[in-house]
């Protein structure tokens, strides 16, 4: 198990670089277009996902989680997001799609913008 969790921690930190890195080359090219370099990295990494999640089977477990859960998961969590929902369609599971889809979007940004608020009332 530590084993694993150090192949997370490796590809969840070269992930979290190469987003960085991504987004930081992307803005040389679109400046103050929306969060263009961000968006970039979700299709990335929904693709990359979507490939390694079907891949799975023909795929060593110690570099399945270095790739999915680390690198994927450090580079974009959206990545996950996708895949989860996919499955979820692809099962016939319409209901609890619609329903992760919506409460994701829905909550996610009421929790942003109660953060966003409570950090400008009080660290302001």
């Amino acid at each position: 198990m530590i084993r694993l969790a150090l192949f997370v921690g490796l590809g969840g930190m070269l992930g979290s670089i190469l987003r960085f890195l991504i987004s930081q080359w992307v803005l040389k090219f679109t400046p103050g277009i929306a969060p263009s370099g961000t968006l970039l990295v979700n299709v990335i990494g929904s693709f990359l996902l979507g490939f390694l999640f079907h891949y799975f089977g023909k795929m060593d477990r110690s570099y399945y989680v270095l790739l999915t859960s680390g690198f994927c998961g450090g580079f974009t969590t959206f990545s996950t997001f996708s895949v989860e929902n996919i499955d979820l369609i692809v099962t016939n599971n319409m209901s609890s799609a619609f329903l992760y889809m919506g409460l994701s979007l829905i909550l996610g940004l009421t929790a942003a913008g109660l953060g966003w608020y409570l950090g400008k009332l009080y660290l302001a």
